[in-house]
């Protein structure tokens, strides 16, 4: 039985992530994110802080 019919059968799984198409450990390392999309996240962040008081 093949690694997805095993998961599928044995463990109830509908579906599998094939992981061979993730980046490596040294290829994210290397990943930066874009400024506006960081200031973006920093942003909403704040303000689900607020909203439930964290800061």
């Amino acid at each position: 039985m093949n690694r997805e019919g095993f998961l599928a059968k044995e463990m109830g799984w509908s579906y599998v992530i094939d992981d061979s198409k993730m980046p490596s450990a040294e290829e994210s390392k290397n990943f930066v994110f874009p400024k506006e999309l960081e200031e973006e996240l920093d942003a909403r962040l704040r303000e689900i802080d607020k909203e439930f008081g964290l800061s």
